[in-house]
């Protein structure tokens, strides 16, 4: 893969750094015990990072082919990006209002009733988080899709996008309004996460690559 010119790499490798960052910031605030400011840091962090990434993403694979898959995908990730962080905002605000009232509750009666309020609110957080995925696996579809040919990436990497995105997507539908995860279904959402680092990983390595050659 060769860049049209040093604009298109810069962007690709700020995207896909971008991209590993709001990865690891997704892993980390969703898994690792931090505490509370970093966790909260991380996870508003993910969807702006992720947004980013996208516009990367698009020099990157452009770069050999455009057409509508790539653009159609690199605006679902967008959309995605932006969905993923309301929903972040939602649900950690949720969380966060139901400590506090759990906090000043004198009796167990209110505590119950604050938990109650809290599991009928976070409904609105949970369908957000089905549109989030939604975004997502139109844009790991899309792009997967746009892979098939590319020299740096190919089959491989395309249909394993491709897969992981209708397998997710249909778990969410078959689940739909309650997420996979709780509906003691199957999430592949990690899945496609590890898929778009693989990807992002690529690029940084193959930007780099390009750099040293011509530099030699």
């Amino acid at each position: 893969m060769k860049y049209a010119d040093d604009f298109d790499r810069s962007m690709a490798m700020a995207g896909a750094i971008a991209g590993i960052a709001g990865v690891l910031a997704y892993f980390g605030a969703a898994f690792a015990p931090l505490p509370d400011f970093v966790a909260l840091l991380l996870g508003f962090a993910f969807g702006p990072l992720l947004t980013v990434s996208f516009l990367g993403l698009f020099h990157a694979l452009a770069t050999h082919r455009d057409g509508p898959a790539l653009r159609f995908g690199v605006v679902f990730g967008i959309l995605a990006g932006c969905t993923v962080t309301v929903m972040l905002v939602v649900q950690i605000g949720n969380n966060m209002f139901l400590d506090q009232q759990l906090a000043v509750a004198e009796s167990d009666a209110l505590r119950e009733t604050a938990r109650l309020v809290h599991r009928a609110v976070n409904r609105v957080q949970m369908l957000i988080d089905v549109a989030w995925d939604v975004f997502i696996c139109g844009a790991g579809f899309l792009i997967g899709v746009s892979m098939l040919k590319h020299p740096a990436f190919g089959r491989i990497f395309g249909i394993t996008g491709i897969a992981t995105s209708i397998a997710l997507l249909y778990l969410n539908l078959d689940t739909f309004p309650i997420a996979p995860a709780y509906a003691g279904s199957v999430d592949v959402g990690p899945v496609l996460a590890i898929w778009f680092l693989v990807v992002y990983g690529r690029v940084v390595w193959i930007s780099r690559k390009e750099r040293s050659v011509e530099g030699a």
